[in-house]
């Protein structure tokens, strides 16, 4: 060991390996080189002068950086050599290593989705079970017959037995028995209404639902007539009536409301001529008659007086009929019509395929 550690040192202070090696054989120590001289070096070890004086005087300045560098480079960087047969044999196993992670990565998956498709079946079959005891339970309590109440007896002793093994599988909090109560005790008092008069149950899902009066949640008995209000509903109206929030007309929203984008409009060439000239300063008889001269001699319209003529005459524009016109009425591309006719506010009849205004449709 103490060699080992001689030889690490000496690599840590710049010195070469070899010399490393025959001060490390030798059963030196750091110290005992410390004391050591050049010629004792040079006589009793073979070493060289340079090579002497070169490791008396890295001994004596101690470990250096640029020592511990190049010994962790040529550490780190150090590659054995493999023959052909033996690369091929560690490029096939790595193969097989990975074949085998991704084979469990796929059975975990299997196996999760199996779970989850177990309890899913689990929780369909547990719901089932529960709902055979709950009805079993109404029937047992109307019965009279006690023949009929033993056979009963007998049913939810065994349903309530296939609902334990399914409720211990979910692992679910409580027992089978608190879903029982709460699907046959606790729900029934949640969604039925007394009425006030003749303490009949009314059922909320049912036709009880006074249809005369839309605006409040009332009801009406069908064997007195009564109409009453829900319990809940007095409760919200009065919660309502005392709202302790005020609402200012003056204070703004608190996010930022954005106004709706507006119609892009191409500009004629009238507009374009116009602006041009006011923006050199010309007079505007001088603008309105250039403006008249191109409008005549300019050849082309624009796509908002094109289509309100077409409109104007026919109520419709189509594709197939009215395509070539806007081209060469227009000047603009075919694969811009519909963009053009939707830009424009127009609206589509897909089994017509015409364009026309929203009001017209």
């Amino acid at each position: 060991m103490a060699k080992k550690d001689t030889y690490l040192a000496l690599l840590r202070r710049g010195i070469d390996e070899s010399t490393a090696e025959i001060l490390a054989d030798a059963g030196l120590k750091i110290g005992e080189i410390k004391k050591l001289s050049q010629d004792q070096l040079e006589q009793n070890y073979g070493l060289k002068p340079e090579i002497a004086s070169s490791v008396l005087g890295a001994i004596q300045s101690g470990p250096r950086e640029s020592g511990k560098q190049r010994f962790l480079a040529e550490v780190l960087s150090e590659k054995k050599e493999m023959d052909r047969i033996d690369e091929q044999r560690f490029k096939r196993q790595q193969k097989d290593v990975i074949a085998e992670i991704n084979e469990n990565r796929e059975r975990l998956r299997v196996a999760r989705l199996e779970e989850f498709r177990a309890q899913k079946v689990i929780m369909n079959r547990l719901g089932k079970t529960i709902e055979l005891i709950v009805k079993i339970e109404t029937n047992h309590d109307n019965e009279t017959k006690d023949e009929q109440r033993s056979k009963m007896r007998d049913q939810l002793e065994t349903r309530g037995l296939e609902a334990a093994r399914d409720h211990e599988m979910l692992e679910l909090v409580g027992t089978p028995q608190d879903i029982v109560d709460f699907r046959r005790k606790i729900v029934p008092r949640i969604t039925l209404h007394a009425c006030p008069e003749c303490d009949d149950e009314i059922e909320p899902a049912g036709s009880s639902r006074n249809l005369d009066d839309m605006e409040n949640f009332s009801f009406i008995c069908w064997e007195c007539g009564h109409e009453f209000m829900a319990p809940m509903a007095k409760v919200v109206e009065k919660t309502l009536a005392e709202s302790r929030i005020t609402v200012s007309s003056d204070t703004p929203p608190r996010l930022p409301v954005f106004e709706p984008p507006k119609e892009a409009k191409s500009p004629t060439v009238a507009d374009m001529l116009r602006a041009d000239l006011e923006a050199t300063g010309a007079s505007a008889e001088a603008a309105e008659a250039a403006v008249e001269e191109s409008a005549i001699t300019g050849g082309l319209m624009s796509i908002d007086e094109w289509i309100d003529q077409t409109l104007a005459v026919h109520n419709y524009i189509q594709a197939q009929e009215h395509r070539e016109d806007f081209i060469i009425s227009t000047g603009a591309g075919a694969t811009k019509f519909n963009k053009w006719m939707k830009k424009a506010g127009l609206y589509f009849n897909k089994q017509t395929g015409r364009w026309t205004r929203w009001e017209d449709r």
